[in-house]
């Protein structure tokens, strides 16, 4: 254990091309050597000394590490353009080579972060830097900038981040008096009432913070998210079909049921292990859009703490200081509504499919009934909101603008565990449509609780090329919702609520089949589910 901690501000780490990137170094006070962990972070390493939450250096640093916290390009007061893209494996190479090259580390470099922080790690360990002998990516992928699960749908917030980004480049003073007089009250005001702002705008194209922009960031926005969000090429550039068997770095997996990476992640982390890569999983169920806990600051439902920072000092101290295997095992999770724990080698377990189909009356059943069918509307200049996880009523079928399908009350416990997902059999009125769907859990009492969701675009139901719907097709299409740990009790009801938006999580489909960055027209319109005889509609849930 250290006896003090030595804080360096602002080192400067040069990178290939002469950008100078800078970080905040904390260290044993005492002469010596020690492994490195790295954090590289969009959000300003100066302003995150009150938000560290589960990264606090004095934490590693008392456990002998050093902590490197580092702006990303052109953030902070990192020199260059901020590039969400082409910079982020190379910066990451180039990072990990000069700490492991510092007269006070041993040359073992770990990373470590949320979010970005974690996709950035995935980045430079695929650039496979020689002396990266470990990662902590925690709620995040290598497709960060788009849907995990789903095709074809834009990262309705993705802009707002960019401006946000923009926001500090300007109070940083990176830009002339004139840029920043000029073009921070505008961004201020957009995002004072974003994402709902965006609903005015058609085509997206019109959006003020994109015309005329003088920033790199928004032109590159428009270029990938908008008039490329479907262009494989920049797919491929973005990191989106990345091979994760190239991955040799260890890796330890960390996020909750309510992150929307959880699925890609256990993918992930399952590839690095059939390619005999020693990486390990832990999905818990924190609650959406907050950290993982620390055992003083306890976020989960109750149920069970992970004491997550003596976990990944443990992963580090296998890989960087030679220390003994952790003593937690290759995959856990634990059940979103009781907190049980499963612990073994690998995801799956024994399990079965219960196949429920849709039938008339609003019915979710094991038996297939008649043919049948059911409508709602959408209007794109009104779309429903997305509503996240947990206690939530139902969408009011009465509106005509979402459909209700129950199950019969359980007989006996159910144990949802693994990947849910979902057929239909569409038709609509409109050139494309969207099915949003959501899994629900109904108590005696009629509470609901919303266990996962899941999304597809009828237009890209067979790949990233669009195809758009004709008058009186009926598309089959698949939908996935994902990975769950969820048991239903017995007496409740399964419940699933159909619709045709869910904002901001998903972009607003106008029902033209156009692309959004030059789509100025929206489509009310009616999508049909068919059900019974030749139209298969069903949800396969798997079950312990």
């Amino acid at each position: 254990m250290s006896a003090g901690m030595l804080c360096l501000y602002n080192l400067e780490t040069p990178m290939r091309d002469g950008v100078i990137l800078r970080g905040d170094l904390y260290r044993p006070a005492e002469d010596g050597r020690w492994p490195a962990l790295l954090m590289r972070t969009v959000f300003r390493k100066r302003d995150m000394g009150r938000s560290f939450q589960q990264y606090d250096p004095s934490y590693y640093v008392r456990r002998g590490y050093a902590v490197f916290i580092q702006d990303v390009r052109g953030l902070g007061e990192s020199d260059g353009e901020f590039d969400r893209f082409t910079a982020d494996g190379p910066d990451g190479y180039d990072t990990v080579e000069w700490l492991a090259a510092q007269p006070w580390c041993t040359g073992n470099v770990g990373m470590v972060g949320s979010y970005f922080a974690g996709y950035l790690q995935l980045m430079a360990a695929l650039e496979a830097p020689p002396h990266l002998r470990a990662i902590c990516p925690m709620q995040t992928s290598v497709s960060i900038n788009r849907d995990c699960d789903n095709r074809g749908f834009l990262f309705a917030s993705h802009v707002g981040w960019c401006m946000s980004r923009l926001v500090n480049r300007l109070r940083d003073g990176r830009y002339d008096e004139k840029t920043t007089r000029e073009m921070l009250p505008k961004l201020l005001d957009w995002l004072s009432d974003y994402p709902v702002s965006q609903l005015s705008v058609m085509p997206l194209e019109r959006m003020p913070a994109l015309r005329d922009t003088p920033f790199p960031l928004l032109r590159d926005y428009r270029r990938h998210l908008l008039e490329g969000f479907d262009d494989f090429d920049l797919l491929h550039k973005e990191g989106r079909d990345a091979d994760l068997t190239r991955v040799k770095t260890p890796a330890f997996y960390v996020c909750g049921w309510y992150d929307s990476s959880r699925t890609p992640l256990i993918d992930h982390c399952m590839t690095q292990r059939r390619a005999g890569v020693d990486s390990r999983v832990l999905v818990a169920p924190w609650r959406p859009g907050e950290p993982p806990a620390r055992p003083d600051s306890a976020l989960e439902n109750g149920v069970y703490a992970v004491d997550l920072q003596a976990e990944i000092a443990a992963w580090f101290d296998h890989w960087l200081k030679g220390g003994p295997a952790p003593k937690f095992p290759p995959v856990r999770y634990f059940d979103i509504s009781g907190g049980a724990p499963f612990e073994g080698d690998r995801w799956s377990e024994r399990l079965e499919t219960v196949r429920l189909h849709l039938r008339e009356g609003g019915a979710l059943s094991e038996e297939e009934g008649a043919p049948g069918s059911a409508t709602f509307r959408h209007d794109p200049r009104d779309p429903l909101p997305y509503r996240g996880y947990g206690q939530s009523a139902p969408l009011q079928p009465a509106e005509n603008r979402a459909l209700l399908f129950t199950g019969a009350p359980l007989e006996a416990n159910l144990c949802l565990c693994g990947p849910v997902r979902a057929t239909v059999t569409l038709s609509a009125t409109a050139r494309d449509t969207d099915i949003m769907l959501c899994l629900m859990d109904v108590a005696p009492d009629g509470t609901c609780f919303r266990i996962c969701d899941g999304a597809t675009r009828a237009s890209y139901y067979q790949g990233w090329a669009r195809v758009p719907l004709t008058s009186g097709e009926a598309r089959e299409m698949e939908v996935l919702l994902g990975h769950v740990r969820y048991t239903l009790k017995r007496g409740h009801r399964l419940a699933a609520e159909f619709c045709g938006s869910a904002f901001p999580k998903y972009d607003v489909n106008h029902g033209t089949c156009a692309r959004p960055a030059s789509d100025g027209e929206a489509v009310a319109s009616r999508t049909t589910l068919h059900f019974g005889g030749a139209a298969r509609a069903f949800i396969d849930l798997p079950v312990l």
